[in-house]
């Protein structure tokens, strides 16, 4: 699940919501959340709740893959003041012009590889943090999850983040199986 269990207390508690990793970084973090809010329709993380509401209704075991929110919200203060100016500028330009640009969501899961090199180009070390690190750790958390576990896995992740960590978990070797069989020859003496 691409939470971590301060994020789902937080979705879970939106009235609780605390700015660790300092005033700043989480305003930038809750500009972000709202702007993708915006552009989905849905509240941020809404999907990553019914996933985890799923998971238990079936008696899933719900593991949760992603860094701490405290640890991602934490790093912002270290964006240079370049991209901190330009993230502010760009979100309150794009939440004053969304409720009237009818923004399409298919257009973006479309052209969301074009969107992400955009966004890497613009927000050099923002992208590096949202998504590097993020997944980087999500893999590795994969990694072990599906090697310590038998059976099946599903892993809920945002669209952009899937084809990342696919083709991390491609070169994935999975463990070993041992099989052992014997072969007896009993002689009848004949």
């Amino acid at each position: 699940m691409e939470l971590d269990e301060g994020r789902l207390a937080a979705l879970q508690n939106p009235g609780k919501r605390t700015g660790r990793g300092g005033r700043g970084s989480f305003f930038a973090m809750m500009l972000l959340e709202r702007f993708a809010g915006e552009m989905t329709g849905s509240p941020p993380g809404s999907e990553m709740l019914r996933a985890v509401e799923a998971a238990r209704a079936i008696g899933a075991r719900v593991q949760f893959i992603d860094l701490p929110i405290g640890m991602t919200v934490g790093s912002l203060r270290k964006l240079p003041w370049k991209e901190k100016v330009r993230l502010g500028v760009d979100s309150m330009v794009s939440l004053a012009l969304l409720p009237f640009g009818g923004f399409n969501m298919s257009k973006l899961t479309d052209e969301l590889e074009e969107q992400l090199r955009v966004f890497r180009l613009r927000y050099p070390e923002l992208s590096r943090l949202l998504l590097d690190v993020r997944e980087q750790h999500m893999a590795a958390r994969l990694r072990d999850i599906m090697y310590f576990t038998t059976g099946q896995v599903v892993a809920v992740v945002g669209f952009g983040h899937m084809k990342s960590l696919a083709r991390s978990l491609a070169s994935m070797q999975t463990k070993p199986a041992y099989s052992t069989s014997m072969t007896w020859k009993i002689s009848t003496g004949h």
